[in-house]
């Protein structure tokens, strides 16, 4: 048997530590790469969700193809797999060098002295596109970029997994990765199609494992298309239920991940993002991002961080005035808001962001002063937002604003004069030319020829207070309508049911169809008292407390020589200004209400707001307790299985391999491997792996001396088994032949009929239950219910 050891290893033969030298064709080496970059784009087809048009889809086929044709060179020249991943990452430094900064690069990719420079002109115009556009945000080209080196690392990491780690199975999580972003930032952009895609992408890189591994492994008379297409078998299986699972199982209102939330792989969010998931701060479970603030206001303080007045398209964004910009805070505002410091009312508030961080200053309207802020920051003379310079941050931030306001009184806005001609931007009453006809339909029926611009404003607000509409963090998600604009808007109107961003969002679209310039704020609500006291000059200022629970979304209105109005339409948060509140007056009986002008209704009574976790349809939420009793079982049922799945899966196996030894009168080459195997990947369920370069001697002498007794004799007798079948001419003796058996201890006898296949079953069967023994209970748990042997490399 030494001798044996000893000779060459013929080119299709395994070598001793089980290896095999592959006989492929040529185009083989190339074959994983075409499958990962084949996968990695159809994954990446789902960014469409988040980011317009399909323009910025080359670049990215562009940058994948660059990245995979270094590993794909290196398994080409047989380069080690260090190689491969240097390579690949020089075809990605020099795909975004040639597509995005060609300008200051040497022979177009190789990056160039002013390369870096830009490089962060790039960097800053993809942070100003994630902070200050509603998803799908623009194909900028900060944000293709971005797009091209978190895909191209995703191929590489893919291709490392499926290739070197020899895990094309696990490589899967890197597509998933993928996935989670379009899915993170917009619900319902993430459809069946461009999952099936992936998918698709997915099996695709599995076929080529397969394939490759079956040159090598694929017993005879069994092909490797034959295995690939029991695997293709089992994942379409799984496609097909991962696609039909989520239609049986509703949607959850509480817990750790409710319905509309998404997940943040970074942990829980420390602030507010204003656009693009004050939704999904509404619904997380807790709060986060706490804030104090302490004021001598005397009426409920809103803190306004931005406003969105731009309307373009399906979406609602800040408009970009850093060109227009002022520097310096500490005295701001427009002349008229420097003469209310003199003439008006002003409110100092102290504010203690904390944790809360934005690329807003939060801060009450109208700043006119900003007095112990630290880092840069510039404002906004159209809106007053404050606004931070690269590298500053709202977070842990301790400052003073003193606040302006001219005395609102219903009078006076009753006084304001329709606009002419609006001597504001035209930004704020800009409207898309193909507006839904229910927005403009709906809009006329609640004016019902209303001509006066407070007039107009209080019957819109009275209209969506009233009790047609219910206030829903849920319906939104369930709808397809989780965001603003005019689509939005349009089905809001449809279901009425919604949250504060639909309803100021509603009110802003209906104002402007109206001729009233509008905009909406993004801030928080009051919040709740502390009581505690801050002193501040010598003056003791009451103490609030926000977090996430606060987020809020309000329409601000503007009147002639008045400026800018805040309104509360959203049933349930906030506070209704004194000017916006409707006169008591006697409540009018059914005929008269239907005759009522809507102008002068009274105060309508707020529907009933569903608790946490009931349902926002009323009484139906009764009625559906049993069905969701069921649902929840079975989705418990489901879990349970699928922790089960691995295990299930090793059983499955080790019952195949079983019935294969056992239906075996002799034993032959096939049963040696398939034995070898078994007792090798039971060692490994219980925490002892073969490395990858160790010899099946070496590691027959290493487990048997933990084992010992009959089950070390009967491993002897597997590892004997297997060299004569991976080593040995034909010509050697038989399997199981005395001259064989001559050499095994003898420390277990035979009996009479375990001949064959079964002799070597018995043997593993012996190796395992030593193996169990040997083992705490832990490791038989962990061997049970997580099988190493499933994940190991082979």
């Amino acid at each position: 048997m030494t001798a044996m050891l000893d000779r060459p290893v013929a080119p299709d033969r395994p070598s001793q530590g089980g290896e095999r030298r592959r006989r492929v064709p040529g185009f083989a080496p190339w074959l994983m790469s075409g499958a990962v970059a084949l996968a990695t784009i159809l994954a990446a087809a789902n960014i469409h969700g988040v980011i317009e048009h399909w323009g910025w889809l080359w670049p990215v086929v562009i940058t994948v193809l660059a990245v995979e044709a270094g590993p794909g060179l290196a398994r080409a020249m047989r380069w080690s797999p260090v190689a491969g991943t240097l390579l690949g990452l020089a075809g990605l430094v020099g795909a975004l060098t040639a597509l995005f900064l060609p300008a200051t690069s040497f022979l177009l990719v190789l990056p160039g002295p002013g390369s870096l420079r830009a490089l962060e002109f790039l960097i800053a115009d993809a942070q100003d596109s994630v902070v200050s556009q509603v998803a799908p945000v623009l194909a900028s080209p900060g944000i293709v970029m971005v797009a091209c080196v978190g895909v191209g690392l995703v191929a590489l990491l893919v291709d490392t997994m499926a290739v070197p780690l020899q895990l094309p199975a696990a490589s899967g999580f890197g597509l998933l990765a993928i996935l989670v972003v379009p899915a993170i930032i917009k619900p319902h952009s993430l459809g069946p199609a461009g999952f099936l895609a992936a998918a698709a992408g997915y099996l695709a890189i599995l076929a080529a494992a397969q394939w490759l591994d079956g040159l090598d492994q694929a017993p005879p008379g069994r092909t490797a298309a034959g295995q690939f297409g029991r695997a293709a078998g089992i994942g379409a299986g799984a496609l097909v239920l991962a696609l039909l699972l989520p239609l049986g199982i509703p949607g959850f209102t509480s817990g750790a991940f409710p319905q509309g939330s998404r997940l943040d792989w970074l942990g829980a969010p420390t602030g507010l993002n204003p656009i693009l998931s004050l939704g999904d701060n509404l619904r997380r479970p807790g709060a986060f991002g706490r804030m104090t603030y302490a004021t001598d206001s005397k009426t409920p303080l809103y803190l306004r961080t931005v406003t969105l007045e731009n309307l373009t398209g399906a979406r609602w964004s800040p408009t970009d005035t850093r060109s227009q910009q002022r520097e310096g805070v500490e005295e701001m505002g427009t002349p008229r808001i420097r003469e209310l410091l003199d003439e008006g009312t002003v409110t100092t508030t102290a504010i203690e962001t904390r944790s809360f961080t934005s690329p807003w200053l939060p801060a009450p309207y109208a700043p006119a002063e900003i007095i112990g802020v630290d880092g840069d920051w510039s404002w906004d003379p159209r809106t007053l937002a404050v606004q931070a310079s690269l590298g500053t941050s709202s977070a842990n931030q301790d400052y003073i604003v003193r606040s302006v306001t001219s005395d609102l009184t219903r009078e006076t806005l009753q006084d304001a004069d329709p606009l002419e001609s609006p001597t504001v931007d035209g930004i704020f009453t800009s409207l898309p030319s193909d507006m839904p006809d229910i927005i403009v339909d709906t809009t006329e029926e609640v004016l019902d020829g209303l001509g006066e611009p407070y007039d107009q404003a209080m019957a819109i607000q009275s209209y969506l207070r009233g009790p047609g509409f219910v206030y829903s963090e849920q319906a939104p998600v369930d709808g397809g309508y989780d965001q603003s604009g005019f689509e939005v808007v349009a089905a809001f109107l449809e279901e009425k049911a919604g949250y504060c961003v639909h309803y100021a969002a509603t009110m802003a679209i209906m104002a402007r169809e109206a001729g009233i310039p509008s905009r909406i704020a993004i801030g928080y609500a009051p919040g709740r008292e502390t009581g505690e006291t801050v002193e501040v000059d010598g003056r003791d200022l009451t103490e609030h407390e926000v977090d996430s629970r606060d987020a809020h979304a309000w329409p601000e209105l503007f009147f002639e020589d008045i400026g800018w109005v805040a309104f509360e339409p959203t049933p349930g948060r906030g506070a209704v200004p004194a000017y916006a509140q409707q006169p008591t007056v006697r409540v009018p009986d059914q005929a008269e209400r239907e005759n009522l002008n809507p102008g002068g209704n009274p105060a309508p009574s707020q529907p009933a707001l569903p608790r946490s976790g009931e349902s926002g349809s009323g009484s139906n939420a009764a009625e559906d307790t049993p069905a969701t009793g069921l649902w929840t079982a079975a989705a418990l049922g489901i879990l349970v299985l699928a922790l089960a799945a691995p295990g299930l899966i090793r059983s499955s196996r080790t019952r195949r391999r079983r019935n294969q030894l056992l239906a075996m009168d002799s034993p032959n080459r096939d049963t040696a491997l398939v034995a070898w195997r078994e007792a090798r990947d039971a060692a490994a369920d219980y925490g002892i792996s073969a490395a990858a370069e160790e010899s099946a001697r070496a590691f027959e002498r290493r487990l048997g001396q933990e084992l010992g007794g009959g089950a070390a004799a009967a491993l002897s007798r597997l590892r004997e088994d297997y060299e004569v079948a991976a080593y040995a001419n034909p010509a050697v003796p038989r399997l199981g032949s005395p001259a064989i058996r001559g050499a095994v201890p003898a420390a277990v006898p035979l009996a009479a009929d375990e001949t064959g296949g079964r002799r070597q079953w018995s043997d593993v069967e012996t190796v395992t239950s030593g193996l169990r023994r040997h083992s705490s209970w832990r490791q038989r748990m962990l061997g049970l219910l997580f099988p190493r042997s499933l994940f190991v490399r082979r």
